[in-house]
């Protein structure tokens, strides 16, 4: 067989192997309209698929005070604890529950006032996949309606910017709450010990000493000094992700410019005045792979290496909220 038969022999081959793939896959949908579901106070189904894929597109609607505060919870592959448990509202970047939509990407937003929440991560599943919700607060307000609309494909191999991440591959979310950080101290957003490629960031933060009286009335926010960590296989010694926090979510000069967002990062919140900013970083179009595991941490304010470490400013405690999503494998 000369190369060129060879050579139309491959391109044959290939061609059937992808139509076999494609002949494989099958989109399921739901949606719940102006649904009762959640005036029970209990964890309730939204919906339940078995096989091989990927769910690949969430949104929710209500408007109800406190309805952002409702938790998902998607459980993969007959998983007791779900692997997922996000909020409606830090959940999908909605930072301190504002009322107000921000610009959006096609991978996350909010278009609406309480909701109108979506994304479009790719959550991978081997056998099986359930999506819960749960509002315990929301009867002792008189109830609310809820809208939502779950999408996905069986048998659709999970792909990040062109690479096909292992068939084991999952997405996991690691979460700090509220969590109080001493200026200048680093504090751990996921340690993992497996194989994997850190897919998203979102984090709040604010200024949490209200009566400090500061050298310069700029300086209470100057927490957004932090250089973002990565520690990578257990190394003692980090790998910078980061100038600065604000740098890290594609901001300068402590967001500067104000609110932005598109399928990088985003700014989907900032109060100067009161020093709180919340900001998600996608990793989708810049991946960060990593062996051996991964600890990712941040500092509240920074020192300066070229000067001794000096304290830069005069940075306060602050209060952070993060959500990292990380493919493992």
């Amino acid at each position: 067989m000369n190369k060129r038969n060879l050579l139309s022999l491959i391109i044959i081959l290939l061609s059937l192997t992808a139509f076999s793939q494609v002949s494989d896959l099958e989109s399921f949908s739901t949606m719940g309209k102006q649904s009762a579901i959640l005036n029970s106070g209990n964890e309730e189904l939204l919906y339940e698929k078995e096989g091989k894929g990927l769910l690949h597109h969430m949104w929710f609607g209500g408007g109800n005070e406190g309805i952002e505060n409702t938790l998902i919870r998607i459980y993969i592959d007959g998983e007791k604890t779900a692997s997922i448990e996000m909020k409606l509202s830090e959940g999908f970047a909605n930072a301190f529950h504002s009322d107000n939509n921000f610009q959006s990407s096609s991978i996350i937003g909010k278009t609406g006032r309480k909701l109108g929440v979506y994304n479009t991560f790719k959550i991978p599943f081997g056998k099986k996949i359930k999506i819960t919700a749960q509002n315990k607060n929301i009867k002792e307000t008189g109830g609310c309606h809820f809208w939502w609309i779950l999408r996905g494909t069986l048998n659709l191999p999970l792909t990040i910017d062109g690479v096909t991440l292992p068939e084991n591959a999952r997405l996991k979310l690691y979460k700090v709450e509220n969590k109080l950080v001493k200026a200048y101290n680093e504090f751990d957003l996921c340690d993992t010990k497996k194989n994997g490629l850190l897919y998203m960031v979102y984090m709040q933060g604010e200024a949490a000493e209200p009566g400090k009286v500061y050298k310069e009335e700029w300086h209470k926010i100057s927490f957004l000094e932090a250089c973002m960590r990565a520690y990578v296989g257990r190394e003692k010694e980090p790998v910078f992700l980061s100038s600065g926090l604000e740098d890290y979510f594609l901001g300068t000069f402590y967001f500067v410019s104000g609110r932005f967002a598109n399928n990088l990062a985003g700014l989907t919140y900032f109060d100067k005045d009161n020093a709180k900013f919340a900001a998600y970083r996608i990793h989708e179009r810049d991946p960060y792979y990593f062996k051996g595991g991964l600890r990712l941490t941040c500092r509240a304010g920074e020192t300066w290496p070229e000067q001794n470490n000096v304290k830069l400013h005069d940075a306060p405690n602050t209060l952070f909220t993060t959500y990292t999503w990380v493919y493992e494998w």
